[in-house]
């Protein structure tokens, strides 16, 4: 019987070197010197350890494989589970193959070098050589290179994931993919593919177990690469639900491949039942709508190779618990076990291919063959409703205005029109249950004029935070999805020098300096904690803003990054080290399922004058909600209360009231509680202050 790949024990005793001409030459060998060479863990980024934590160029790995003798009809497979970005591999100084991808699965035979119990050497040159010009990349690694809050010096380059020997019978599946390709409550469509490497010809039978039903089919096999596709139908399924909809149900998939009777080789899956598609932003998941209230995923930490499991598995319930229902894994491919976390708390996923700026004309089939990849490493997760391509193609230099530029993409590019074009096509001919965004931050531009989802930054590149109810009212098409908002800001611990924090990857320092302008304050930390609390605010705003236009047009929004991946300027509603930001208690009470709103937003009111304020209450919960709202008004007046009461339906945004408000002298404040009571409790707040002007 073959062993089961995910409980065999990876290789460890790992020892490395920078690479020189001679050692090139000389590392593979397996009688090699090697006793002082460095010892260092795998998985790990190699910058994490002291003796490379500033080498950026070719890393040289050795470790000892000792290995049982393989039985009659056995073949032996040496698996990469993560190399970050291109590998080379030997074993005793054979050459067995490279690897390119710093997410991908590499599996590569060695029946005939380690056939008989022993101790053999295998050596792996690791690269992940940095792009001088960032309009010519050709490493597909998005986000865990050069995203936001990255130190600038920082390069996740190594065997960051485990290596393992996996022992099979005569047939192999070397691909396998599992998705639910359609669901609904009286059946689901189960659509498998495996390429099943077999060692002679012959007959392959494949059993498929999962949720109670079984499948067995027989197959004709050639020596070499057989690619096998089929159909398992769940009749009654018990449907998997975002959270807020129902219940997250998962299943043991089970599928394997038996040769005269016996287990050949094995794959095993945890699977939902639902279906998912995307109509002008609007998601839907088993024909009902979701509005999207998600957040963006950064590398969670610089070290995400030693993060825990558990961590892992914590960011995920702190995501849920804050209101969110969606994450964006943006620009990169994260671990599996966040994924696995989403799927068991009912949180969406939208998951990006590491694909982010300009690159250079030759990485095509490179993105086409990783998306494939990461498709048969992910499809069958529920929480995963929608595949994204290519981050903002058009450039690498950072945005420098609140909105895009409408005439900066009109000109086609390569980039945007080939590869994007191209990237979609293996999504579309991989998964074609999922829609697809094939490119972001792309505003609409000839022909088609359909654009993409957008990233909106009022109140920190330009204007005031209020200013995108104005821009929603001109530009309607721009906020279907909102991808990223918000103000970037400081840590809280501003022990790492001033200068290093403000010149991470993306930082905008003179944003900053020209939203919150540090003359005026006496000291950094002062400086520091005025711009968290400009973050809050901004954040805020932006929020009820995009849950007013509700479905009118916004499907949802995506605020800002959850953590920063290392310290420094950023766009996060988390420090690295786990510190909340006051953007996130802002992001927690904006995301309240029940929510009064005034709108447009404003922070001024004129003085002396009175002014009508636009009430409506959102209502995220699938039910209607029967509910009393009261105002508590503070203005030129004096003190008032107004209350209202009636259904909110569900699923939906109501239209109140006109409250009016007047305002004082110049500089004086006008405040509104708001509260919405349910049985006479309270059951959801909001708070505004105005100032006169």
């Amino acid at each position: 019987m073959a062993a089961d790949p995910e409980t065999v024990k990876p290789i460890a005793n790992w020892r490395a070197a920078r690479s020189t001409e001679q050692l090139q030459r000389q590392f593979s060998d397996p009688d090699f010197d090697d006793s002082t060479w460095t010892s260092i863990d795998v998985p790990s980024h190699w910058q994490t350890a002291d003796e490379f934590s500033d080498f950026d160029g070719t890393l040289l790995y050795r470790a000892d494989l000792t290995v049982p003798t393989l039985q009659p009809d056995q073949r032996r497979w040496l698996r990469f589970n993560g190399l970050c970005y291109a590998g080379d591999v030997f074993i005793d100084g054979v050459y067995v193959g490279q690897t390119e991808g710093y997410f991908t699965h590499h599996r590569f035979e060695i029946t005939d070098l380690l056939p008989t119990a022993g101790t053999s050497v295998l050596a792996v040159e690791v690269a992940a050589p940095r792009t001088g010009d960032p309009g010519q990349q050709r490493n597909l690694t998005g986000w865990f290179t050069h995203g936001p809050g990255l130190p600038r010096d920082w390069n996740p380059a190594g065997i960051w994931r485990p290596v393992v020997l996996v022992d099979t019978g005569p047939v192999a599946i070397r691909h396998f993919r599992a998705l639910c390709s359609e669901a609904d409550a009286a059946h689901a469509e189960i659509h498998l593919r495996a390429v099943l490497l077999a060692s002679e010809p012959g007959e392959v039978t494949l059993t498929t177990e999962v949720a109670g039903t079984t499948s067995t089919s027989s197959h004709t096999v050639a020596a070499g690469e057989n690619q096998v596709e089929w159909q398992l139908t769940i009749e009654d399924p018990d449907l998997w639900w975002p959270v807020g909809h129902g219940d997250q149900p998962l299943f043991d998939l089970e599928v394997s491949a038996r040769v005269n009777g016996a287990v050949s080789d094995r794959k095993h899956r945890r699977i939902g039942f639902r279906s998912t598609s995307m109509r002008d932003f609007i998601q839907r998941v088993n024909n009902r709508r979701t509005f999207l209230r998600g957040v963006n995923i950064a590398p969670l930490t610089v070290d995400l190779a030693s993060m825990s499991v558990e961590d892992i598995h914590a960011e995920a319930r702190a995501i849920r618990a804050a209101g969110f229902n969606m994450v964006r894994i943006r620009s990169h491919v994260t671990r599996h076990e966040f994924i696995d976390a989403c799927d068991e708390l009912g949180l969406l996923v939208w998951q990006d291919l590491p694909l982010a700026g300009s690159y250079a004309r030759s990485v095509t089939s490179a993105a086409e063959q990783q998306t494939r990849d990461m498709i048969d490493l992910l499809s069958h997760h529920p929480s995963i409703v929608a595949w994204g391509g290519h981050m903002r193609p058009h450039t690498s230099e950072p945005r420098s205005t609140a909105a895009p530029d409408l005439r900066q993409q009109q000109i086609p590019s390569w980039n945007r029109t080939i590869l994007d074009r191209a990237v979609r096509r293996s999504f579309e001919q991989s998964d074609p249950s999922r829609p697809v965004i094939t490119h972001s931050d792309v505003a609409p531009h000839v022909p088609q004029l359909s654009g993409s989802d957008i990233g909106l930054y009022f109140g920190w590149l330009d204007g005031e935070a209020a200013d995108i109810a104005e821009y929603a009212a001109t530009l309607p098409r721009l906020v279907r999805f909102v991808s990223d908002m918000g103000a970037q800001a400081l840590p809280a611990d501003l022990s790492t020098e001033l200068d290093d924090l403000l010149e991470v990857h993306g930082s905008e320092a003179g944003a900053l300096r020209s939203v919150v302008p540090p003359g005026t304050y006496p000291d950094a930390a002062s400086w520091a904690g005025a711009m968290r609390a400009y973050q809050a605010d901004v954040i805020k705003t932006t929020i009820e803003s995009l849950r007013v236009l509700k479905y009118q047009p916004t499907g949802g929004f995506c605020a800002g990054v959850w953590r920063s991946s290392g310290p420094g300027l950023t766009r996060a509603l988390n420090d690295a080290d786990g510190t909340e930001r006051p953007a996130l208690d802002a992001a927690k009470a904006a995301l309240q399922l029940l929510l009064p709103v005034l709108y447009p937003a404003t922070a001024t009111l004129p003085a002396r004058s009175t002014s009508q304020l636009a009430l409506y209450l959102c209502n995220d919960q699938l039910d209607d909600a029967d509910v009393e709202i009261v105002a508590s008004i503070v203005d030129q007046r004096g003190t008032s209360t107004r209350r209202w009461s009636g259904l909110a339906t569900g699923d939906d945004v109501t239209f109140i009231d006109d409250v009016a408000v007047r305002g004082g002298r110049i500089g004086s404040e006008v405040t509104i509680d708001l509260e919405v009571r349910s049985a006479s409790e309270v059951v959801a707040e909001n708070r505004y202050v105005f100032r006169a002007s």
